[in-house]
């Protein structure tokens, strides 16, 4: 059962990540094209968010995000990830509600 677990972890996160990619790339074409601030800050929102799903993919390979065998110092700790998620919900907020 473990290993089904492990390939839906697979999958979502993949998926996220071309997500993130694909949002990434529409807004700053769009920003690109209209030059409008709260375009910009979506496109540093979904470059934030397609960053923390590249450190979550590293983390899924190599045992960053909780690796017992590696000094605390290496380790990403989920603290930083929400954080990460904090920053993105932030970004999103001002670019809706800017006036």
């Amino acid at each position: 059962m473990e290993g089904i677990e492990y390939l839906v972890q697979d999958i979502l996160i993949a998926c996220i990540m071309i997500l993130a990619l694909a949002l990434l790339i529409i807004a700053g074409m769009s920003y690109k094209r209209t030059a409008n601030q709260k375009i910009l800050v979506i496109t540093i929102a979904f470059t934030c968010f397609f960053i923390k799903s590249i450190i979550l993919t590293i983390g899924l390979y190599t045992d960053v995000l909780a690796s017992n065998n590696l000094p605390s110092t290496f380790v990403i700790p989920f603290d930083f990830l929400l954080l990460f998620d904090f920053v993105i919900l932030l970004l999103l907020y001002f670019a809706v509600f800017k006036r």
